[in-house]
């Protein structure tokens, strides 16, 4: 009897071993950000909790944090400014911060170029694309042709929009203007409402006669949705889009 349960407690323990040892050696799952956020560790197991900080929070600024991958809880302490938690799931997370000025921003304070030098700047690669919404027609009786508007982000940090347009045998138009961040903001507030992140792990709808596609960057990588696989509400996403950047457009755009 003794020597059935000296077998018993040395199995048990066996098991808790190989247990213990499973959890310190298992697969770690990365948190990935676009900058701002701090935590102990950049990789975690499943089922660890995880806790993110937040300290660089500016005057006259307004933050909005997001993932699409867990629950993240949300509070705030004056040593580390805003805190995350949340349990590791089994795949790696991106935490999201956007920021909106809060004061009245005026794209006329300071300026010093041109139309054509920011235009010049965008064809030559000095800007950052950041968020990109495309529209084309195909196949209709009045020609085919296409709409873009494209937020792009300057090595100081200001944003630009430009305007393309192409329609029948016209050569493309390109025109650009400075543009509040609050733009660039609205669109990404939409691709949260409608879960766009998600249309390319599922099989969508098609349309005929058009096309839309939406491109964002999100830390180090480009976002691409098409009307390719969209869900049913989709056309409704695409369209507040071009809604919120058409509206944009018409307040800070060239005037003639």
């Amino acid at each position: 009897m003794k020597r059935t349960r000296k077998i018993l407690i040395y199995l048990l323990t066996g098991v808790m071993l190989m247990m213990s040892l499973g959890g310190c050696f298992g697969k770690k799952y990365k948190v990935m950000h676009d900058g701002g956020f701090s935590s102990k560790k950049t990789a975690y197991r499943a089922g660890e909790k995880v806790t993110l900080y937040y300290e660089f929070i500016a005057t006259d600024t307004d933050y909005t944090f997001y993932s699409n991958d867990v629950d993240m809880k949300q509070s705030y302490d004056s040593d580390h400014g805003y805190v995350f938690t949340f349990t590791m799931p089994e795949h790696d997370v991106l935490v999201q911060s956007y920021s909106k000025n809060s004061m009245v921003w005026d794209p006329n304070a300071n300026r010093e170029e041109t139309e054509e030098d920011w235009i010049s700047q965008i064809k030559n690669g000095g800007c950052e694309m950041v968020f990109d919404y495309y529209e084309a027609t195909v196949g209709t009786v009045g020609g085919d042709g296409h709409d873009e508007f494209v937020l792009y982000r300057k090595p100081n940090g200001v944003m630009l929009m430009a305007k393309y347009s192409q329609w029948g045998d016209a050569a493309e138009s390109c025109r650009a203007c400075v543009m509040t961040d609050s733009a660039l903001y609205d669109c990404l507030e939409l691709v949260d409402k409608y879960k766009m992140r998600k249309w390319n792990e599922q099989d969508g709808l098609a349309i005929t006669g058009a096309a839309y596609v939406v491109k964002f960057r999100e830390a180090d990588r480009t976002v691409r949705v098409s009307s390719e696989n969209m869900p049913e509400d989709g056309q409704r996403a695409f369209g507040e889009i071009e809604t919120t950047l058409a509206k944009y457009w018409r307040i800070y755009g060239p005037k003639k």
